[in-house]
């Protein structure tokens, strides 16, 4: 069992999930995922879940996506054209620190990053704003290195 798969099985042990089949299925699912860095959406995991467990419902899917997100397991990737992916989160599974987000509009492809605003600049924007900053996300969006038109 790899390091993502025992960590997300660890993650729906603490969510209240009961031990199964299609629990340890879906775990393992995102335990591939999270190796090969793909994002996906709910119908897609799905629809690879029930290839193995053709009773596995739906909704039970979808709500357990749900909570991953809820424990930060899950990134859910909100694209500009409505697009939404979800990513095995690295920073709860294998503790990389706080990251964020560069989402390709062409092809969908999402890494992660870990340079963050500075505190300073956070503190200042808070301030001016008057506003209690006390989490923070950020997605950048554009065209990754396959998608971009080659430069000269």
């Amino acid at each position: 069992m790899s390091d993502y798969v025992q960590k997300i099985e660890n993650a729906l042990d603490a969510l209240g999930e009961r031990k199964s089949r299609p629990r340890q299925l879906l775990a393992e699912k995102l335990g591939t995922l999270a190796v090969e860095g793909h994002g996906f959406t709910v119908e897609e995991l799905w629809t690879a879940l029930r290839a193995e467990n053709p009773s596995l419902g739906r909704a039970t899917v979808f709500r357990t996506v749900k909570r991953l997100v809820d424990a930060k397991i899950l990134d859910l990737i909100d694209f500009l054209d409505g697009t939404k992916l979800y990513r095995v989160c690295g920073e709860s599974l294998i503790d990389t620190g706080h990251h964020h987000h560069l989402a390709c509009l062409q092809c969908h492809a999402i890494r992660e990053f870990t340079f963050c605003l500075p505190a300073d600049q956070i503190e200042r924007v808070s301030r001016k704003e008057n506003f209690w900053v006390q989490s923070h996300s950020l997605t950048l969006y554009g065209l990754c290195e396959f998608c971009r038109p080659q430069q000269p």
